[in-house]
């Protein structure tokens, strides 16, 4: 049986950057995947992820947001390679819609600079939007997007770089707590580790299914349009469109980014079929395209044509805040998982927290609100 100090089953977006910060230490490790990372079956891929801060889910976020800013940035300077796109942000609604009300008080609340726009500034300032009379927004200028499949590279290639060992297409068949270290059974072999980092996202319900987490998976699509307007090309271009957030009813919400060479990215929030991870279907239906047309139709002035699709999941949780904690009962396993569709972006300071609760440092960040118990 191989033994390691800590192993990381999962290599996404924490799991990935767990493993890199973990390879900075002089430990024994390894990280377990099921796929081949980066990979199109779960939720870390589809070219894009907003990073920002001023934070409509809640304020307590923005502390962790502006630590990985600082470790993005570090990990860019290291790889020597871009991974970070600023472009700015914009939230809309209106004025009493969550997105708009929550952006501002996070931003009020820790000092991030931002402008409130009425629709006519919304509509001079970026011209392929098309708010409507009761839109307002939140623009923040240090948003901007992430690129996920080089971000889970680059931590992975840096940690294999500093001895980490990865097991790939390898699937987790039962995990077996011991008192002091725990065993891994796998489809191909059976490993012990003293620590264990759980982050396999859509797949914890039926890793640990004793822990009864009420979780949700939900199939999300994601669509790119080409702009055939010519004279309007330019407006969904990141010099003249940020990324955007926009609550167009109490209920619904898309967000997008600008055109980074294959169209105008966007995709509603929070809404799909629940499944099973391992029944996601990445079929994208005629109904689907129609409606997020009809939906560029109405807000953006443009002449949108679909050119692709590409399908991921949300793992839920109730409130749709995170698991950071300790198995119940037992310091010897970390559960990192799930992010309620808002997650990658904090993945750089996250996999430094897993990192220093395995190796039983101290945090810099309270992770109370993302307690287990509070189910």
């Amino acid at each position: 049986m191989k033994t390691f100090d800590v192993i990381v089953l999962g290599l996404g977006a924490h799991g990935s950057s767990a493993l890199y910060h973990l390879s900075k230490q002089n430990i024994k490790i390894c990280g377990i995947e099921r796929f081949k990372p980066p990979h199109d079956f779960g939720s870390s891929h589809g070219q894009s992820r907003i990073i920002r801060q001023a934070y409509h889910e809640s304020p307590m976020y923005v502390p962790l947001v502006k630590k990985a800013y600082e470790l993005w940035n570090e990990l860019e300077q290291i790889s020597g390679r871009k991974i970070l796109l600023k472009t700015g942000g914009i939230i809309l609604g209106n004025e009493n819609s969550n997105v708009v009300r929550g952006a501002r008080l996070s931003a009020e609340t820790h000092d991030v600079p931002y402008e409130y726009l009425n629709n006519q500034e919304i509509a001079k300032r970026f011209p392929a939007l098309k708010p409507t009379e009761d839109t307002v927004a939140v623009v923040e200028q240090s948003a901007g997007i992430l690129f996920p499949e080089e971000c889970i590279k680059i931590n992975l290639q840096l940690a294999e770089k500093n001895g980490a060992e990865l097991l790939l297409n390898e699937i987790v068949e039962s995990i077996h707590i011991k008192t002091d270290w725990v065993e891994i059974t796998t489809n191909k072999d059976t490993y012990a580790a003293e620590k264990l980092i759980v982050s396999v996202g859509a797949w914890l319900s039926d890793l640990l299914p004793e822990l009864r987490l009420p979780l949700t998976v939900k199939r999300q699509v994601l669509f790119w349009f080409k702009n055939t307007d010519e004279q309007r090309q330019l407006f969904i271009k990141p010099e003249h469109l940020p990324i955007f957030i926009w609550q167009y009813t109490n209920e619904h919400i898309f967000y997008g980014f600008p055109d980074l060479g294959n169209g105008l990215k966007i995709a509603p929030h929070h809404e799909g079929q629940s499944i099973h991870p391992d029944l996601l279907s990445k079929e994208v239906f005629e109904d689907e395209i129609d409606q997020m047309k009809n939906i560029l139709n109405n807000y953006f002035s443009i002449s949108a044509v679909f050119n692709f699709s590409d399908v991921c999941m949300y793992t839920n949780t109730p409130d749709e805040h995170f698991i950071i904690d300790y198995y119940p009962s037992n310091k010897n396993i970390i559960i990192a998982s799930p992010c309620s569709g808002h997650g990658f972006k904090f993945s750089s300071a996250i996999g430094e927290i897993l990192s220093n609760m395995a190796t039983e440092k101290d945090l810099d960040f309270n992770i109370s609100p993302f307690r287990i118990n509070r189910f």
